[in-house]
């Protein structure tokens, strides 16, 4: 009994708890997924980690590479939101496997908000086609106060994030939207011309460059801001630009304004923009003057003049006669009639007025400009296109305060090359003369002939547009 008693006691005591351990075991869940795979590492502060996230991220002329230590990340904005995230920003033309070294000056190395302020050196191949990437890459200081170099290597698989391409749109760090329309600003005294892209609501872009730098490449290094070049995005954020690199593209041409921006700051945020299309151009100094522009040279009156003097009639409309500089009283200008502005009464304090929406009468002329406010009884009539504005502000003492920016289509007529249904020019001959007149024979005594195109007259629409300023 003894006996049985102790075989009891040790089977209690060995037995039950390999039980219980058993029991537990089955009770715990297996993981079904396999080790993540470290197929590179880089070094940093005297603390080695893994590579196990890889983003390629093509930014036209560079690529970014995105790395993190998570596995399983295939887009930016995944490694963006991780704790220290590792970019690699190079050009292209430097991609290949060689290795590059290279200053700042838009290529960089930035870990965990902290970027080289130095010489870097990257080596990097990939291949598309096998969807591997070899990497190295080494940079001997970082900034925010810390002296520390950082190194890796990784080879292995990648996941490419593809920029989208921009009609008309900006963003910011993927935050995107549309432009609908845009604004532009000539102070005339050498001041920095200011462009403003219109979203739905708020500005999108709002940005200055140099007037000589319009119709060129202004190109921005994080050493190297050219004088005059502000940015502001998204309804007033400053977007800095000591540190940042890239470049602001702006063309004006046949009243069509071209912007691209392709910007980077010191954070690695970048800020596009592309537009494309129509534009109100708007006197910035704002000294009393009108300018016109008929779209045509040697068509109507292309210039600008100072107003001197201001004449109003009130009645059902009020009537605003303007008198130019160096001219008094109905003296003309050029041999043309003063600027004459007619509104409703009830346009007078009414804040800016959308001048191809609004129903209110209204009329400016001058010379060969002359535009109207819709009637449908005269759908012929010049009218204002989208984007023309007006605001009349009569102010306590009498006095009057008037902006108008006006773009309209007019008819012109103008002389072309013929051509056949098919698009193809229509020619004719005629005979050769020499630089006397006298018509040309060859050596059998026959006219010599040559083929011209036919010319015809059409009449075809022009652009104008009138800015005019005055405040007394």
């Amino acid at each position: 009994m003894n006996i049985i008693n102790r075989i009891s006691r040790y089977f209690l005591l060995v037995a039950l708890p390999a039980l219980m351990i058993s029991s537990c075991k089955e009770d715990t869940p297996v993981p079904d997924f396999e080790p993540e795979e470290v197929l590179g590492s880089f070094e940093y502060d005297g603390d080695t980690y893994g590579i196990r996230s890889v983003v390629v991220y093509e930014l036209g002329n560079d690529t970014q590479i995105w790395i993190s230590e998570t596995a399983g990340y295939t887009t930016v904005e995944q490694i963006e939101k991780s704790v220290g995230e590792l970019v690699i920003n190079i050009p292209n033309s430097r991609l290949g496997g060689q290795k590059e070294t290279f200053e700042q000056n838009g290529n960089f190395i930035r870990y965990d908000e902290k970027e080289n302020s130095g010489l870097c050196m990257v080596s990097c191949s990939i291949d598309r086609s096998s969807g591997k990437i070899e990497l190295q890459f080494s940079s001997q200081r970082m900034k925010a106060g810390v002296s520390n170099a950082i190194s890796g290597h990784y080879s292995g698989p990648f996941s490419e994030y593809k920029e989208a391409i921009l009609t008309n749109q900006w963003a910011y760090n993927r935050k995107s939207g549309e432009i609908s329309s845009a604004r532009y600003i000539d102070m005339e005294d050498g001041a920095p011309s200011r462009f403003i892209l219109y979203g739905d609501k708020d500005e999108a872009v709002d940005f200055t460059i140099a007037p000589a730098n319009i119709g060129k490449t202004v190109t921005i290094s994080t050493n190297n801001v050219p004088a005059g070049t502000s940015v502001l995005y998204d309804n007033g954020e400053e977007f800095k630009l000591t540190g940042a690199y890239g470049s602001i593209k702006v063309n004006c041409e046949n009243e069509k304004l071209d912007i691209s921006i392709r910007l980077t700051n010191e954070g690695g945020k970048m800020l596009r923009a592309e537009y494309s299309g129509p534009y109100v151009k708007k006197l910035g100094n704002k000294s009393n003057r009108c300018r016109f522009d008929s779209g045509t040279e040697g068509y109507g009156y292309n210039g600008t003049f100072a107003l001197d003097g201001l004449s109003v009639q009130e009645g059902s409309e009020v009537t605003f006669r303007f008198t130019p500089g160096n001219a008094t009283g109905s003296t003309m200008v050029d041999g043309n009639m003063i600027p004459v502005l007619k509104v409703s009464r009830d346009l007078i304090n009414e804040g800016e007025t959308d001048l191809a929406k609004t129903e209110k009468p209204w009329s400016f002329t001058y010379h060969t400009f002359q535009v109207y406010s819709y009637d449908a009884s005269q759908p012929d009539r010049p009218k204002a296109a989208d984007g023309s504005i007006m605001s009349v502000t009569r102010k306590d003492n009498g006095s009057y305060e008037i902006n108008l920016e006006v773009r309209y289509m007019v008819d012109q007529i103008i002389t072309r090359d013929k051509v056949d249904e098919n698009g193809n020019i229509v020619y004719t001959e005629i005979q050769k003369t020499d630089q006397f007149g006298t018509p040309l024979l060859d050596e059998n005594g026959d006219p010599v002939m040559e083929k011209v195109p036919v010319k015809e007259q059409v009449t075809v629409k022009v652009p104008s547009s009138i800015d005019l300023y005055y405040n007394e």
